[in-house]
């Protein structure tokens, strides 16, 4: 926008209602702006004198409660900023910024100039944009400072001497550019680093800025919240431990009664083709073979990866695609259920790949595959996956197992219920 034009904008913004609403600045403090006495024109400010305008004229200026060092900051304004002078005071002037801020600023780091006050100038919501960026990211700082705040996004986690733990200190304080600036210096923990410069960019008025650099953080902090939420729903199954049974699918309170009762626990693929399913026909020997195979607890892999799942749709309150209870890994893979990510690249995991997918493998008899939900990577850069051995398990994947590698696979509904358990 031309200077002038967002200039005289200001102007007319501050002065052509009368006295102003008290409103609530960025830091939630008040502020009533009185009206000069008004001489019938549009500005509602006498025309002999035209208001006097200063702007920033130094890189970063803070912007304070009171004439002095002394006073809290309020804000700091980045240069261009303009303001209508309202006093002056031991070389510091009272400015009235818009939106709410008023206060001062040290006479030698503004410049001013004169506007005319009879300037006829287009009323278009020039702060519409910002204004909505500004509650996304409200929305956004609260969601993560939530979800993240205990651990990752905790800055007293950091020895006091280094720049992220100075950085927040500042932060508190309300000084934003020191804090942005301690910020985009520290070495290491990318994440924090961008986390906290986007919170100061908020609080500098910068919002646009700090949008984008939320949304570049975004993926990977869902899939971190993501992964620790299906971390915590494998985690009963994974101390108890449940028991591998082929063909099994007992969710964890069945296997514990069963278990409680004195059942059988466990089942390997040979007996169960031995004793209970005619592998010619993929139907029960008999129904009294049926009913003992019901006794045994366990689970198997592909049940394991479909109960946890379904815990997690429950949780959050999406409909689970597999309506028919089960179904194998090689039904894990059909279209119907779900969509293949990034197909025929190999070897695992493809770059699209997030917590909650399934890495399937196919060794390619009797429809006999394995299934495992990818969790994430693990400091060294090996992949960690939820699966059922002997017992289920948060293990990583064998490299010896990579040569099985048929896919990695969505379960459709999961980027929605990623969405709601993140939120």
């Amino acid at each position: 926008m031309n200077r002038k034009f967002a200039v005289v904008f200001l102007v007319w913004a501050i002065f052509s209602s009368g006295v102003l609403m008290a409103q609530n600045d960025p830091f939630g403090e008040q502020t009533t702006v009185s009206n000069p006495q008004a001489s019938g024109d549009m500005f509602g400010v006498d025309t002999a004198v035209s208001p006097k305008v200063f702007e920033i004229n130094g890189s970063w200026v803070n912007v304070r409660s009171g004439p002095g060092t002394v006073n809290a900051v309020l804000k700091t304004l980045p240069r261009g900023t303009a303001g209508i002078k309202l006093e002056e005071k031991n070389g510091w002037f009272k400015l009235d910024f818009g939106s709410g801020l008023v206060g001062w600023v040290r006479g030698d780091l503004v410049k001013g100039f004169e506007v005319s006050a009879g300037a006829t100038v287009a009323t278009p919501n020039v702060n519409a944009s910002l204004t909505n960026a500004a509650a996304a990211n409200a929305k956004q700082f609260e969601r993560w400072d939530r979800q993240l705040g205990d651990d990752l996004l905790n800055y007293d986690k950091f020895p006091w001497y280094w720049r992220l733990n100075r950085a927040n200190k500042a932060f508190k304080k309300g000084d934003y550019k020191k804090a942005y600036e301690l910020a985009c210096k520290a070495s290491g923990n990318p994440a924090e680093a961008a986390y906290m410069q986007a919170k100061c960019l908020n609080q500098l008025g910068r919002h646009e800025e700090a949008a984008r650099m939320l949304k570049s953080l975004e993926k990977n902090f869902e899939d971190l919240v993501f992964a620790r939420k299906i971390q915590a729903l494998a985690d009963p199954y994974i101390k108890e431990p449940i028991v591998f049974k082929f063909g099994g699918f007992d969710d964890i309170d069945a296997y514990r009664e069963k278990k409680t009762s004195g059942n059988r626990l466990g089942l390997e693929s040979s007996e169960y083709y031995e004793k209970y399913v005619d592998i010619n026909t993929w139907k029960w020997r008999s129904n009294a073979a049926y009913k003992e195979f019901e006794k045994i607890g366990g689970i198997d892999c592909s049940g394991f990866v479909q109960m946890i799942q379904k815990h997690a749709y429950e949780q959050a309150g999406v409909k689970y695609p597999i309506t028919t209870g089960r179904t194998s890994t090689s039904g894990l893979w059909s279209e119907k259920y779900t969509k293949s990510i990034n197909p025929g690249v190999k070897p695992p995991p493809p770059p699209d790949i997030r917590p909650g997918d399934m890495i399937l493998l196919d060794y390619g008899h009797n429809r006999y595959g394995h299934s495992m939900i990818y969790k994430g990577r693990d400091a060294q850069g090996n992949i960690l996956v939820m699966q059922m051995g002997d017992t289920a398990q948060v293990s990583i994947m064998p490299a010896h197992k990579y040569q099985f590698y048929k896919g990695t696979y969505r379960l459709n509904g999961m980027d929605q219920v990623r969405k709601a358990l993140t939120a």
